[in-house]
């Protein structure tokens, strides 16, 4: 027995009670399982409404140990998949993180050319044939500047202040370059919203929130706690923005070019 395949239809039965919480769970995308030197690859029948076994190839994409993430593969025709390992099948808390790939999957489907496209950086990225540039690009994490106003972010997103958090960002653009500021806009949309949809699955779970991130030394892992968080109080404010990511994005973008007004 394909024991990948069981736990990932396992996952699917979960995935039916999580359409009340975002109307993307309604959406099903490749997954690939990165196992040793193979890629096993699945996806989901409307037929069976089941997930199948499509193919088996060797690991041409080099899939590091315990890896999470969503990509376009090329061996299932350039499409969006959530790319995982073995780690993710081994309880609930693990489990949970496929779902977050998955609303990477439907953000990209739904909004790369809307969205994705419109960002400087990427296509300037694109030029220099950085692919993995959301991951490695060159952020001044460790700049003390920066690094103080990320902190000074973070205790106004506890606060819950609105007023508080856009001064605290609006301080924080300030001190990056215009295009570390739109890598920090993208990926705390990106991420944060992923990662604000995860946090709703661990709170119906009755699982611990995700909130790593959110001390120093900072790296990534900051944009998913301040987006997330951001999003999360947004969302109270204008509902519209849990299922309108675009009219979100456009609003976080907004902020982030107020930043630069002198």
């Amino acid at each position: 027995m394909d024991t990948f395949l069981q736990q990932i239809n396992e996952l699917n039965e979960l995935q039916r009670d999580l359409v009340s919480l975002h109307p993307f769970f309604a959406e099903h995308h490749p997954v690939v399982v990165a196992d040793e030197t193979l890629l096993h690859i699945y996806d989901y029948s409307s037929r069976t409404r089941q997930y199948e076994w499509v193919k088996t190839v060797p690991d041409d994409l080099y899939i590091p140990e315990d890896c999470l993430g969503a990509m376009p593969v090329h061996h299932i025709n350039h499409r969006m998949c959530a790319i995982v390992t073995a780690s993710v099948f081994q309880n609930l808390e693990q489990k949970v993180f496929l779902f977050h790939e998955y609303v990477h999957c439907s953000v990209y489907g739904k909004y790369k050319e809307r969205i994705v496209d419109r960002l400087q950086i990427k296509h300037k990225m694109t030029q220099l044939k950085r692919v993995t540039w959301e991951i490695d690009y060159d952020f001044p994490y460790e700049d003390e500047r920066v690094a103080k106003r990320i902190d000074s972010l973070l205790s106004a997103l506890k606060s819950e202040n609105l007023q508080q958090i856009q001064a605290a960002r609006k301080e924080l653009f300030e001190s990056l370059t215009e295009e570390q500021a739109e890598y920090w806009s993208w990926l705390e949309w990106n991420e944060g919203f992923a990662r604000y949809v995860e946090n709703l699955i661990r709170a119906k779970y009755g699982l611990q929130p995700n909130h790593y991130g959110d001390t120093a030394p900072f790296n990534r892992l900051v944009f998913y706690e301040c987006g997330s968080q951001y999003i999360r109080l947004l969302v109270k404010e204008h509902p519209a923005y849990h299922t309108d990511l675009e009219q979100l994005f456009d609003r976080m973008q907004m902020e982030r070019a107020a930043g630069f007004v002198s």
